[in-house]
């Protein structure tokens, strides 16, 4: 993030923390809650955002050096990301040529080249078949047209997208769009993959993804976690075509800097903040003092309320070799033990049918964006705002 908007959102949320306001949306808007019910609504969103969008699987860093790998089946579609000898990031189906089977086990490693536990095909991180055991046998076969299947990939200002289905070369221009000049500035090819876990939880993946959607509730349901660090109820809004940007405000920090009378250009941004981001569909992006989370959210099971949460995190570059405890401990007392916790008891209360509509306030913008968006890209009618007294 360039300095001159870093000092636009201390200086915003510096008015909010002395006028005890935050970003308003302007209205309020209902929420049909059987969005996080309707098996039919979760088919359409598992072929329109988990098979035809381009999604964020990770950071640049998670292949540090040429001929490394990460194979996953997070998507639903087994997908092997590899950078190759030259440096070039590439994506295939992790897909063997001649039976099917996965050929890569999911995880992540060094390889220039990987045979398939069945027959032993063999494929060059490049996704060219190289060989065909026994192939004077097997049969005439013209290997190149046998690699594995190429999807649509791309590495944008340290990010790597892949399209879970075959189809035209993705435009990277267009993926982070306005933001990608930020995340540039942000250096995230210097941060380090760390680990990773996976969250299972009975509810819909727009409920976890609704969970990272405002603080209006930090100082109730964190009031003795989160709300201790981070002010409540007070935030930024930034849209960014179907992305989105929020800040919040570190508490003891800006105690600190408004009691020291230094002037804003002083102040040491990425110390006092905590920077949300969501990335179109299914991706919350946390930067901090600390690192950088990534969180991606599926559904599971194909069930409208089950979700899989693949949770990476990164160590900011200077604190990486001093980091030596593992984040999510103290991430999950927060996230799975009250945010999560909340949001299943709105899933088995949606379950039942107990309140067809929710409401989203004006002081929870995120909310407004994410599901807009959503709905706008699934062909549904847009939200209702709710009529003011």
């Amino acid at each position: 993030m360039r300095v001159q908007e870093q000092q636009r959102i201390l200086q915003t949320l510096k008015q909010g923390f002395e006028t005890q306001t935050t970003a308003d949306a302007g209205e309020m808007l209902q929420v049909p809650m059987d969005g996080y019910t309707d098996p039919a609504q979760l088919a359409l969103e598992q072929t329109v955002f988990f098979k035809k969008t381009p999604l964020m699987l990770g950071l640049s860093s998670d292949l540090p050096g040429i001929n490394t790998y990460v194979a996953t089946n997070e998507t639903g579609v087994p997908i092997l990301m590899t950078r190759d000898a030259t440096g070039s990031f590439r994506a295939f189906l992790n897909v063997c040529r001649h039976r099917g089977m996965q050929v890569v086990a999911t995880g992540r490693g060094e390889g220039r080249q990987f045979s398939c536990p069945f027959h032993a095909w063999t494929y060059q991180n490049t996704g060219d078949l190289i060989a065909v055991t026994h192939k004077d046998k097997f049969g005439c076969l013209a290997q190149r047209d046998f690699g594995l299947t190429a999807l649509p990939s791309a590495e944008v200002a340290g990010t790597l997208w892949v399209q879970p289905t075959v189809g035209k070369p993705l435009d990277a221009t267009g993926l982070l769009g306005p933001l990608a000049d930020e995340f540039r500035h942000w250096g995230l090819t210097q941060h380090p993959f760390r680990e990773t876990q996976v969250i299972e939880a009975d509810i819909n993946w727009k409920l976890a993804i609704d969970t990272f959607g405002e603080n209006y509730h930090f100082n109730v349901l964190h009031r003795t976690s989160l709300a201790t660090d981070i002010i409540g109820n007070l935030q930024t809004h930034d849209i960014f075509d179907r992305h989105y940007r929020m800040v919040f405000a570190s508490k003891a920090g800006f105690d600190q800097a408004l009691a020291a009378g230094a002037p804003i250009e002083k102040w040491p941004y990425r110390q006092l903040t905590l920077n949300v981001y969501f990335l179109f569909p299914n991706v919350i992006f946390l930067v901090d003092p600390a690192g950088i989370d990534v969180l991606r959210m599926y559904p599971a099971d194909n069930a409208p309320g089950r979700s899989r949460t693949h949770h990476s995190y990164y160590p900011h570059p200077d604190l990486a070799d001093a980091i030596t405890e593992s984040r999510f401990p103290g991430f999950n007392k927060i996230i799975v033990d009250e945010d999560f916790w909340a949001a299943t008891s709105i899933q088995r209360n949606v379950d039942a049918g107990v309140q067809p509509r929710g409401l989203f306030g004006r002081n929870e913008p995120a909310l407004h964006h994410y599901h807009r968006v959503h709905r706008d890209a699934l062909g549904l009618p847009p939200l209702s705002v709710l009529p003011a007294d």
